[in-house]
């Protein structure tokens, strides 16, 4: 469960993530590769791995963070629920599914 959210960390299960962040199913990792504000494929290649039924997009806290339509349209493809927002939505959409047992994939730009 991400608890609280503030620009650059995140509380996630009472532990402090600082920067950007990656969920693979339940494990949080830290995305230390990104470039610029522009999601790549590789970016979420180990959220794909786990063949999710959601993934969830956390823009930012203003939302600069590109999603491609290429990307957008793998993942679709894939027939995978996919969920863009910025950081607050898209928290509460995590923790809503987190809830519902959903199988999901997040990635989240801490920052703008």
């Amino acid at each position: 469960m991400i608890e609280e959210h503030k620009f650059g960390s995140f509380i996630i299960n009472g532990r402090q993530y600082l920067g950007d962040i990656k969920i693979v199913d339940t494990r949080v990792k830290h995305w230390e590769d990104r470039e610029h504000h522009e999601l790549k494929i590789k970016d979420i290649k180990e959220i794909l791995e786990i063949n999710p039924e959601m993934i969830i997009i956390g823009t930012g806290n203003s939302g600069y963070l590109e999603v491609p339509s290429e990307l957008k349209d793998l993942i679709r493809m894939r027939r995978i629920n996919l969920i863009i927002d910025k950081n607050t939505n898209a928290i509460s959409q995590y923790n809503k599914a987190l809830i519902q047992q959903k199988k999901i994939g997040a990635i989240f730009h801490a920052t703008c």
